[in-house]
């Protein structure tokens, strides 16, 4: 009997913790990461310099849960998910790191430099460059967003946005100088660490789909709360 004593009982209310504040919010947040992975956006932000929706594991749980989350993670019902979620957070390390040395090299690389200043003075001097050149953005800021947007490979921009129009004229210039592999190293060691990270994002997500079904069988527990209210 001892060896089952840490066994949860049916429709324990640990194992609901488990699935509701852990393993939803977690796997929310992987078919986040898949679907932008997918369209090859890393969702990098100039301004902050790191990714907006590719976090490691625990930022996907509420503050409030972390308890949850660790209990989750010290009982042997779900054994090997600490080391899956640290092998996520490892790869998506690796690929912060391979995006840090491409917006270095890109944005300190002379040719790039140099296509930016040209693109923006061509640009402000047409009439439609109005808009632009009254704004504070100049090319050492502008440089920033243009490797925001071939970081997160972007095409389109919503026309509501400054550089829609300055975009949308000298994309496939700014695209071209990565097509033509002038910067090969760095590139495809970006490319080669979001496919990593991708697949080891899609392999935690089925792994962890797989055991919330096992739980929720096991334990007779919903998959989500149940709406309680009353209309």
């Amino acid at each position: 009997m001892a060896a089952n004593a840490t066994v949860p009982p049916p429709h324990s209310k640990r194992v609901e913790a488990w699935i509701h504040s852990v393993l939803n919010p977690v796997m929310e947040s992987l078919r986040r990461e898949q679907w932008l992975l997918q369209s090859g956006n890393l969702s990098w932000r100039a301004y902050s310099r790191s990714f907006e929706y590719l976090q490691p594991i625990r930022e996907y749980v509420d503050g409030s849960q972390l308890p949850n989350l660790e209990d989750f993670l010290d009982d042997p019902e779900n054994a090997g998910f600490a080391e899956r979620f640290r092998e996520h957070d490892e790869t998506l390390a690796k690929l912060e790191g391979a995006n840090k040395l491409f917006v270095e090299r890109l944005t300190n690389w002379t040719p790039f430099s140099e296509a930016i200043r040209e693109a923006y003075q061509g640009y402000v001097a047409e009439p439609h460059g109005r808009d632009l050149a009254a704004s504070t953005m100049n090319p050492d800021t502008l440089a920033s967003f243009v490797a925001e947007y071939l970081v997160n490979n972007v095409v389109d921009l919503q026309e509501h946005y400054l550089l829609y129009g300055f975009w949308s004229q000298n994309r496939d210039r700014f695209r071209s100088l990565l097509k033509a592999g002038t910067l090969p190293n760095e590139h495809e060691s970006l490319v080669h660490s979001t496919s990593q990270f991708s697949r080891v994002s899609s392999s935690l997500f089925d792994e962890l789909k797989k055991h919330r079904r096992h739980l929720c069988v096991t334990f007779d527990i919903p998959a989500a709360p149940l709406n309680t209210s009353v209309a």
